[in-house]
């Protein structure tokens, strides 16, 4: 019945626009020769580098609440992307064009994306989990079907791709509200802001080092002269893996990708795929169609993770996917330039990469694990001195210690009742858009009780609010 009262025909309707213009973004991008982690081209890093680095610019704009409206990151990727077709179709291969339209390839990939994550941060994660699977299908249906239907014409069929997703990431952005309103939950997190970062720094470490790892790899291919990418074998095998994400995640009916499941399934897929590489098995093409596929999969399971703790915590997914998709891009960029700066000094053997490469990643999964350990030690420790009778609940008692908390903060600097609960929202990861509608009131009124608080509290960032809190607990313990 609940299902039935969210998704009436307009918002069915929307959720089928958004769940296939987003597959014709990345379908765009798998048929762009001119672009992408795996291109061989002379300023292929650069490329890496600009979207990385736009990823964490938007992440900390975000995080730092300077950035909140989706529009003018829509405008600026279209007109980066459509100085990108300028570049294409002029045809100009001097190195200072190539440069450019390196760099106008990464910004605006990384605008559109970004815009298409805050739309899919709408939906519940019930839905939107869904919603990027199949995404992820049609992506890599675009390949084989364009092939087939129009050989010889793969700019043509790239640029009219592009454009739908363009139109359609548009009306999405127009409607989004009316699917927040409906998607909203008034329900708290169930993790606290603390736990969720801890989280997140252990995905973004995993994220990190797999990445450099292919990135590394696609480099040794490139010097082999195996070029992989953008072939129908590589879609094929990526319709398989979007098939079976797509039934998992529709039998599973998952209400939450969790973050800490994303390092030991890559890990897994990763080291399974260099494993296999390591005994020469087979055409060197599948080896390297396999690394692809598992690199556009692993996106998807970010996206996925990072979607469903955006959604809860109420946090812009600017912010969380900017800072996993910015730590990608750069670490495969880093990947390539080790490689291409070790391959002659050393005399680099693909067996010998292969080796290592796999004892980095259980290295990597054994530290990952062993953080995990420690951060619930310390947890479970703090707990018992905290309220033993409260270990049933550990929610609870985190919630308790932060109104305590908050409510030392009120009498230490003389805050007010309106000011103590915007803090309250806002340290619990809500942003300055969600708190306005919440309370009722504009955000320009939540953002100067910010800046009042900030001012009374002397910090400056969520980050320092959040440390205050923590020393207000930590006092009160004592």
């Amino acid at each position: 019945m609940e299902q039935q009262k969210l998704f009436d025909k307009k918002m069915m309707t929307l959720a089928i626009v958004a769940t296939v213009g987003f597959g014709f973004l990345q379908g765009a991008r798998l048929l762009d020769l001119n672009s992408g982690p795996y291109n061989p081209g002379p300023f292929a890093l650069a490329g890496l580098a600009f979207d990385g680095c736009t990823f964490l610019a938007v992440a900390l704009l975000s995080y730092f609440v300077r950035i909140e409206n989706t529009g003018k990151l829509f405008w600026a990727g279209i007109g980066v992307a459509v100085a990108y077709a300028l570049l294409i179709a002029s045809g100009n291969q001097s190195d200072i064009a190539l440069f450019l339209m390196q760099a106008a390839s990464g910004m605006g990939w990384s605008l559109m994306i970004l815009c298409w994550m805050q739309v899919f941060t709408s939906y519940r994660p019930f839905h939107s989990l869904l919603m990027i699977a199949l995404g992820y299908f049609i992506d890599t249906l675009i390949q084989p079907i364009s092939s087939a239907l129009f050989p010889g014409s793969r700019q043509i069929v790239l640029l009219i791709v592009f454009a739908a997703s363009a139109a359609m990431l548009f009306y999405c952005l127009a409607n989004n509200e009316s699917v927040a309103q409906r998607m909203k939950e008034t329900v708290a997190p169930k993790t606290s802001m603390a736990e969720a970062f801890s989280r997140t720094r252990r995905a973004v470490a995993g994220t990190l080092v797999f990445s450099a790892v292919c990135g590394f790899i696609i480099q040794m291919d490139i010097f082999a002269d195996l070029q992989y990418a953008q072939t129908d074998l590589t879609a094929w095998i990526a319709i398989g893996v979007a098939l079976a994400m797509c039934a998992i995640l529709a039998v599973l009916k998952l209400k939450k990708a969790n973050i800490d499941y994303i390092c030991p399934i890559a890990a897994l897929c990763l080291a399974s795929i260099l494993l296999y590489r390591s005994f020469d098995a087979g055409d060197n093409f599948l080896a390297g169609a396999m690394m692809t596929t598992f690199l556009m999969s692993f996106y998807v399971l970010l996206w996925l993770t990072f979607i469903s703790e955006a959604y809860e915590r109420k946090l812009p997914a600017f912010f969380l996917l900017g800072l996993a998709l910015g730590v990608a891009r750069l670490s495969i960029a880093g990947g390539r330039l080790l490689a291409q700066v070790l391959y002659e000094p050393l005399a680099l053997e693909l067996h010998t990469v292969l080796i290592v490469s796999i004892w980095i990643l259980v290295v990597t999964v054994s530290l990952i694990f062993a953080s995990y350990l420690r951060y619930s030690s310390k947890q479970k420790e703090h707990r018992l001195d905290d309220a033993p009778d409260e270990l049933a609940d550990p929610a609870a008692a985190q919630a308790d210690a932060t109104e305590a908390a908050l409510g030392l903060l009120r009498e230490t600097y003389n805050l007010s009742d309106r000011e103590v609960e915007i803090i309250r929202e806002f340290s619990a990861g809500r942003s300055a858009r969600y708190i306005a509608d919440y309370f009722v009131l504009s955000e320009h009124t939540v953002k100067t009780h910010l800046r009042r608080t900030y001012a009374k509290l002397g910090i400056h960032s969520r980050q320092e609010l959040l440390d205050l809190i923590e020393e207000m607990e930590a006092r009160l313990l004592r």
